[in-house]
């Protein structure tokens, strides 16, 4: 009996086995398949994919100072740190196509492991397999998530065109409520990266009837809101903001809410309220800021920024203080034009801003550009200074100097103070590191903090100006070798006010000894030789040069570059760079005929066969015909022909004939460079030695560069 007995279990648990096979299509096979990959691995799968979505919107650093994305970019930290997560997702979601192929789910299994591979950025496998899903599904449900998780995938890849396209595809669709909500919030988030704000918002009000009330749809009115501040409708925008609070918000996005409705409204007599409560104390740099934009918006610009240097010296974030630093510099260059400060803004913004951010490259350009500005303007101010100073009375001069050498002084006691201080404080955070490091509360040592340091750098800069770490930096008109005050060289006032406290300050702070050397190191620096003062008349002459080309080159501001060159030719006459500052006249005056033909006239008259000359000539012309190439190789032989035969004067009168008539040549260096080598056998050295640096300068990719680099050595070395 014990045998008929197992072999009728044996028999009965082969037929349920061969029922349940994911290969069979019977009904007990399906059910049981249908429910093993629902309530199972698909579950799992479902919890894990959440639970990955929920630590990465948790984990978000959402700039309120900056339009908000209307989902959140996908990127590699935030893939990092859920990646366990996604790898279970994948792994369980898996064991469906594994175990379960006759399953109704199968496709949802699928669906949901492209999406973990969108998260991953593993863009290539979860377009594949989106595109599987859409091809091979038999769920119309899972067809459309997965073409909804396509059009992200190029999206997020900058494929827009292409994502479009799949988004034409899904208009078409009876979609359900979810996958409804998912495609207006990735079309929406489509059209906001292309910047039609416009669409963008418009979509985005379709999806937010369709969504629960949670922290997710407070941020996505949020989000309405900017838009519409975006679009010019402040009416609709201030809506949007009134809207966060009854979506469950956290308390900073229903506090921004609050700020961003008030100023769309123009109701800003509750910030200074709002700067007194308590509860906002870590939120007053955004409290500063939105009162900025109140007064910069009233036409109020100096207010303004005043304003927004308060919120860079209570920021504590360093991503939104980035920002506020480049509102600063962006402030200064474009509404103040105070090049200076915004260089130094830009300098600071520079050392936060991250790399992937998209005005990373604008603001390193820029700040590249006002450096070079900065550097040029200071040597100009300090040789002019330094000019004037050497043609004062003995008596005047000394006032300047005994005041310059006492700031010098208090400068240096007030930096031994200070970096006592530091000393101090580094061996007590040397004394607690451990403990330091293991609560965040504790105060970092200041020199360890980046973001203090950077507010300290923009608060002395705000009161300084963008400064050298070197001698007398605290004059008001900072020079780069030797400072003075602009005032005190112009004001006689505020000279003998200086001189007559001087006394005072003397007896107090300074031995006589001491200060008679210091002053005699300072007015070492002064030039009073007519030897030193060329030099000095030849360092501005250089800096006003290159300012000039900052301004055209760099800064694209022709009216500042026009009158900077015209200054360079009426105070620096007969310079090495006339030629060139002609040439760049000329281009910076072609909308005006007739002060583009004084300057051109200047030109050609006084460097008729200079290579600026040439260069104006042959903008001016097309190239030459194959006839006229013919003419000039010609020209070349017979000139090279003479030289030969030692005959230079008619050979130097054919190479000239050959730069004169056949501008843009294709042998024009070659005709310059022949000329070169006629100087030295008609002319002195000196006439040879300038033909040859021209030559370098001017045909720095020419063949010939190396040999004439070759004679100007030995040359040189004579």
């Amino acid at each position: 009996m014990n045998k008929y007995f197992i072999l009728c279990v044996a028999c009965l648990t082969g037929v349920l086995v061969l029922s349940c096979s994911q290969y069979s299509n019977s009904p007990l096979s399906v059910g049981f398949h249908n429910v093993n990959a629902k309530y199972n691995a698909l579950f799992q799968a479902k919890i894990k994919f959440k639970e990955a979505e929920t630590l990465i919107f948790d984990a978000r650093q959402d700039n309120f100072s900056q339009l908000l994305p209307i989902l959140l970019p996908i990127d590699s930290m935030s893939a990092q740190t859920v990646n366990e997560q996604l790898a279970s997702v994948i792994k369980k979601a898996s064991l469906v196509a594994e175990r379960h192929q006759n399953s109704k789910w199968l496709d949802d299994a699928y669906v949901i492991i492209g999406q973990a591979r969108l998260l991953k950025e593993d863009y290539k496998n979860a377009i594949e397999t989106f595109k599987f899903v859409n091809t091979n599904a038999t769920s119309d449900d899972a067809r459309d998530a997965a073409l909804i998780g396509l059009m992200r995938a190029y999206t997020e890849q900058g494929e827009y065109q292409t994502a479009l396209r799949v988004a034409e595809i899904l208009r078409e669709e009876p979609l359900n409520k979810e996958n409804t909500a998912d495609f207006y919030l990735t079309k929406a988030y489509l059209h906001q990266l292309k910047e039609e704000y416009k669409t963008s918002v418009a979509i985005l009000e379709e999806a937010l009837p369709l969504l629960p009330k949670n922290e997710e749809k407070a941020r996505l009115y949020f989000v309405a809101g900017q838009l519409y501040e975006l679009i010019n409708n402040p009416t609709l925008a201030a809506q949007k903001y009134s809207s966060v609070s009854k979506n469950r918000p956290s308390y900073n996005l229903g506090f921004y809410a609050k700020l961003n409705k008030s100023l769309a409204l123009g109701q800003t007599n509750s910030f200074q309220k709002l700067l007194k409560d308590p509860k906002n104390k870590d939120l007053q740099d955004k409290i500063y800021e939105a009162m900025a934009t109140a007064e910069i918006r009233k036409g109020n610009t100096k207010s303004g920024l005043t304003l927004l240097q308060s919120s860079a010296r209570t920021n504590q974030n360093p991503q939104q203080l980035a920002f506020t630093y480049i509102r600063l510099a962006d402030s200064y260059y474009n509404q103040m034009g105070d090049y200076e400060m915004a260089s130094a803004y830009y300098d600071s913004t520079a050392t936060l801003l991250p790399q992937h951010d998209a005005q990373y490259k604008r603001v390193i350009d820029r700040q590249r550009s006002l450096a070079d500005f900065v550097t040029q303007v200071r040597i100009i101010r300090t040789e002019d200074s330094l000019q004037r100073l050497s043609k004062m009375s003995p008596e005047q001069l000394d006032k300047i100097l005994e005041k310059v050498y006492i700031d010098q002084q208090f400068k240096e006691d007030s930096q031994k103070r200070a970096a006592e201080i530091a000393n101090k404080g580094k061996q007590l955070q040397n004394k607690n590191t451990a403990s330091t490091f293991n609560d965040p509360n504790k105060p970092m040592w200041y020199f360890n903090n980046p973001i203090a340091i950077s507010q300290g750098k923009t608060a002395f800069t705000a009161r300084w100006g963008n400064r050298a770490l070197e001698d007398n930096w605290r004059r008001s008109s900072k020079e780069n070798t030797l400072s003075f005050d602009n005032n005190a060289l112009s004001n006689q006032n505020l000279t003998n006010t200086l001189g007559n406290n001087l006394g005072e300050l003397n007896a107090k702070n300074i031995g006589a000894e001491g200060m008679k050397a210091g002053i005699a190191a300072l007015r070492a620096k002064i030039p009073f030789s007519p030897e030193a003062l060329l030099a000095s008349k030849k360092r501005q002459e250089e800096a006003t040069f290159a300012l000039g080309k900052v301004y055209k080159l760099n800064l694209n501001e022709p009216k500042n570059a026009i009158i900077t060159f015209e200054k360079f030719l009426k105070e620096f006459p007969n310079s090495s760079h006339e030629t060139e500052v002609l040439y760049l006249l000329c281009l910076l005056t072609e909308d005006n005929a007739g002060v583009y033909a004084s300057y051109k006239n200047q030109l050609m008259t006084k460097y008729a066969d200079s290579y600026f000359a040439r260069l104006l000539i042959r903008s001016q012309n097309e190239s030459l015909s194959t006839g006229k190439e013919s003419e000039v190789q010609k020209l070349y032989a017979e000139a090279y022909n003479y030289f030969g035969q030692n005959n230079f004067a008619n050979a130097l009168a054919i190479v000239e004939t050959g730069l004169k008539d056949y501008p843009n040549s294709q042998i024009e260096d070659k005709l310059v460079f022949l000329k070169a080598i006629l100087l030295a056998k008609t002319q002195d050295t000196k006439a040879y030695k300038t033909a040859l640096e021209n030559f370098i300068s001017d045909y720095p990719k020419s063949q010939l560069i190396t040999l004439a680099k070759e004679r100007l050595e030995v040359l040189s070395a004579k």
